[in-house]
């Protein structure tokens, strides 16, 4: 998105002719098209991200803004390495730090300022993570790291995400220039033909990692640069072939801007978030903006112009850099500000206009000023570091500002059984639960602490043998908790809500002496029917393989009781209750038919949202993050699975009243905080309930 700032009237990158033409005359004419194609890439995005029906594909404006970077940069270099016989290194860098920086930052400080009024403590804490990796443009990776990282996968969308692709182009500008460099260093006469070549194979190595790496893992190839720096090579080759498109005809000059035009149009309203993206589907707005790019070289056909030149357009291209920083921090905090998930898209629109007036604020009071500084070049070396480490002085103190996350309240212990086998404890777990409802302030010895909450999960998830399979993995070792010697042994099979009672059943395994086998999968159903994968942006292929060669598993161990739990959850939508529960029974047949004893563990009650937020922001009332016991608050999908259960005389357990009391699910029993997220109980809760589920494994 940087390549927005490039200023129409103040770079000689937006000529229209380079150096070398023969045909015509150099001209310094400002491309009136490429400002107005930024608009419209501008326009793409906020429109997608307000979620305004019809706009499913917006997010391909990223893709224009990368085609327009690549040649922009790669006109600038190109000419003046035609002019000196070299790049300019020093000169490149501070030209970008004047651009691009003070309003990056800007926004990125205003951001953390305007989180730490309004967000919960740990909210901030997660931002300012985001903030010092955006400091340094590296945002793209931790991105694709949390994006195949189920662990993350219910957390909110940071206030600072849109800065992975200020990441993308920084480190793109870090290696071209100095690739250019390299390839006049051995070139030397022909050192345009170096370029070429290698800027065609680097094009196409990327591409093909692109569409390679897509279907296999989309969260990095949608934030890696290595998959997005064929989308800037584009730009870079139009750039190469400048001189020889201002001998375009302007008829089909006209006929190559308006088809790119339209297949960027057709790309935003046809695509949408099921698309394998970038991978293939990205060529068609690429290639759009190089079109459009391509036919303006030998100066804008009047029809597109007529569009694209007209003031109001050039206006938003103008300011298209700063609307883009503002609008997002806007769309992510003010609904959490007022309660809310997300604004209606109507709303959401009525935040972007306040992030243009925002952006055309930072355009007039932080851009120009920068832009037209007289500033030496090392000056402005200098100061890149000064205002990044500026940034992360800021980020710190932030931190370092925030309330503590310890609870105020009196200390508190809820009764534990050190026996094998309690009979009266579920009832002391049901009087923990009531007397819990009445909970203000967070105990100060809360357990798990705020701060590691998010990382209060079975030991599983760490296991080496892979006992909790990623998204990818299908395979996994032994897996053995509770006693390994047990001379009886229960399998745990499912998928992370069938995992979150491994601490439980490992405590009361090993005291019963049996022995605990656990094979769990990130987000994968029990139910034998296709389902995709949110994260892979695909049909989750490995989920079926994995619970079919898991079954296949169970059935050759033989074990004495296979207790099966899945999220109701997971599926969404896409099927019906019947048939959620139809297809779950199915799997569960092929270990009933095999002679083995089956346990189903339903679905437990979830939180109103991330009960570690929640209760950050709440330490004197912890009441307030709690929900009432509504049996369908999410839907009938657990009673229909219940019904069909006992249909085929299949024993379950519902363990809500392991949570609730009959009105309340409370978030914080005694001194244990219930939830680690928004959907999975904590490892220490979990582990509370040892002896409450010891008595399944009492089968004959």
């Amino acid at each position: 998105m940087t390549a927005v700032l490039e200023s129409t009237g103040a770079s000689t990158a937006e000529t229209v002719a380079s150096s070398s033409t023969r045909s015509r005359p150099a001209r310094r004419e400002k491309r009136r098209d490429i400002q107005g194609l930024r608009a419209l890439a501008v326009l793409l995005v906020v429109l997608y991200h307000s979620h305004v029906p019809g706009i499913t594909g917006g997010y391909v404006g990223v893709d224009v803004f990368f085609v327009i970077s690549g040649f922009l940069i790669s006109t600038q270099l190109l000419r003046e390495t035609a002019l000196r016989g070299r790049v300019d290194l020093v000169g490149f860098y501070a030209r970008r730090i004047r651009r691009l920086l003070p309003a990056a930052l800007v926004v990125l400080v205003a951001t953390l300022a305007l989180a730490r009024l309004l967000l919960s403590p740990l909210e901030v804490k997660g931002l300012v993570i985001d903030a010092l990796y955006s400091a340094f443009y590296v945002l793209n990776y931790r991105l694709a790291a949390d994006g195949v990282d189920y662990q993350e996968a219910g957390a909110s969308a940071s206030a600072l995400q849109h800065y992975w692709s200020l990441a993308v182009e920084e480190q793109f500008y870090i290696v071209w220039p100095l690739l250019i460099a390299f390839c006049v260093f051995i070139g030397r006469r022909h050192w345009r033909q170096v370029v070429l070549g290698g800027l065609l194979v680097g094009t196409a190595v990327s591409l093909y990692a692109s569409v390679t790496l897509t279907p296999t893992n989309a969260p990095l190839a949608y934030f890696a640069i290595h998959t997005r720096a064929w989308e800037l090579g584009v730009g870079a080759l139009v750039a190469i072939a400048a001189h020889r498109l201002v001998r375009l005809p302007q008829g089909l000059a006209a006929v190559l801007a308006w088809t790119g035009l339209g297949a960027i149009v057709v790309s935003a309203l046809v695509y949408d978030d099921a698309t394998a993206f970038p991978g293939v589907a990205a060529a068609l707005p690429v290639a759009g903006a190089a079109l459009v790019i391509a036919a303006g070289c030998g100066g804008t056909a009047r029809s597109v112009d007529a569009v694209l030149g007209r003031r109001p357009v050039q206006g938003i291209g103008a300011v298209s850099y700063a609307w883009y920083l503002w609008h997002w921090p806007l769309l992510m905090i003010l609904p959490l500000a007022w309660g809310d998930e997300a604004f209606s898209w109507g709303r959401n629109l009525e935040m972007c206009v306040l992030a243009l007036w925002l952006a055309t604020v930072t355009y007039f009071v932080v851009e120009r000023p920068t832009q037209l500084s007289r500033l030496r070049k090392p000056v402005w070396l200098g100061l890149g570091a000064v205002m990044s480490a500026a940034a992360v002085v800021v980020a710190l103190l932030v931190v370092a500002t925030l309330p503590a996350l310890a609870g105020q309240g009196a200390a508190s212990d809820v009764v534990t059984s050190q026996t094998a086998a309690d009979p009266q404890y579920v009832q002391q777990v049901q009087q923990e639960i009531a007397t819990a409802a009445a909970i203000q302030a967070a105990p100060s010895n809360l357990t798990p602490a705020l701060a590691a909450a998010g990382t209060d999960y079975p030991e599983t998830s760490a296991s080496p043998e892979n006992c909790m399979a990623s998204f990818v993995e299908v395979e996994q070792g032994a897996c053995v908790y509770g006693d390994p010697n047990g001379s009886r042994t229960v399998v745990l099979f499912g998928d992370s809500h069938m995992e979150q009672w491994v601490p439980a059943f490992d405590l009361a395994a090993e005291r019963a002496h049996w022995k605990v086998v656990s094979w769990t999968k990130w987000a994968c159903p029990l139910m034998d029917q296709p389902v995709r994968n949110p994260q892979l942006n695909r049909e989750y292929t490995e989920c079926a393989t994995w619970r079919d060669q898991t079954v296949q598993r169970i059935v050759d161990l033989r074990p004495d009781l296979v207790i099966t739990g899945q999220s109701d959850r997971l599926p969404g939508q896409s099927v019906t209750d019947d048939v959620y529960a139809g297809t779950t029974m199915d799997t569960l047949a092929q270990l009933t038919t095999a002679g083995l004893a089956v346990h189903h563990m339903l679905d437990i009650a979830y939180p109103a949202g991330d009960v570690p937020v929640c209760v950050s922001a709440s330490l004197t009332d912890v009441s307030q993050c709690s929900r009432p016991n509504e049996q369908d608050w999410i839907s009938a999908r657990g009673g229909v699975l219940a019904a069909s259960l006992a249909a085929q005389g299949v024993p379950y357990t519902d363990p809500r009243g392991w949570q609730c009391s009959p009105t309340d699910c409370p978030v914080v029993v005694g001194n244990i905080l219930v939830y680690r997220d928004d959907s999975h109980l904590t490892a220490t809760y979990s582990r509370w309930l040892a002896p409450v589920v010891q008595p399944l494994l009492a089968v004959s």
